[in-house]
């Protein structure tokens, strides 16, 4: 019959199944019916003339929402690190100079929309770039961001590492 490619949902299904995704869609699974039914009971409650139990009616489905919301920023939380992928930005230094090839990776906790935090260069206010940096970056402070992402970058290498037993 021939050699079966790679399933049409391998990539992007596969993030969903990992064990703590499938913790917190079981955490949701139990979470929703119990808040719904959270909300029944102080709705009977409130109509049975607890004017207290009208808040919780209310409140019920307020946390049945946030736990929705959490679970969905839980899940989608740095794709980057689920499946493989971290581009480099463009005039990135190497990637073994600067951790992860993100200029300021180390301060930045390496989320790609914080990482003009630690830039190497500065922005250009006349170019219309906004960020936190408004000073140049000494050569101080650039000999000590790479010596300390060099060695968040070996640290990461020893727990990657298999380790030998």
């Amino acid at each position: 019959m021939g050699v079966r490619g790679p399933r049409r949902y391998d990539g992007e299904v596969h993030r969903y199944f990992t064990p703590r995704c499938i913790g917190m869609h079981v955490t949701l699974l139990i979470l929703l019916p119990v808040f719904a039914w959270l909300t029944w009971w102080q709705l009977s409650r409130a109509l049975a003339g607890n004017t207290l139990s009208w808040a919780y009616t209310f409140e019920w489905p307020l946390f049945a929402g946030y736990a929705l919301y959490v679970w969905w920023q839980l899940i989608h939380d740095q794709p980057t690190a689920v499946t493989g992928r971290n581009p480099a930005p463009a005039g990135a230094e190497k990637a073994s100079e600067v951790g992860h090839g993100q200029p300021g990776w180390a301060l930045s906790g390496g989320h790609r929309k914080s990482v003009a935090i630690a830039a190497s260069t500065t922005i250009d206010e006349e170019q219309g770039g906004r960020g936190e940096r408004f000073t140049p970056q000494t050569p101080e402070e650039a000999a000590a961001l790479a010596e300390y992402n060099r060695y968040l970058a070996e640290l990461n290498a020893a727990d990657t590492a298999p380790h030998s037993r």
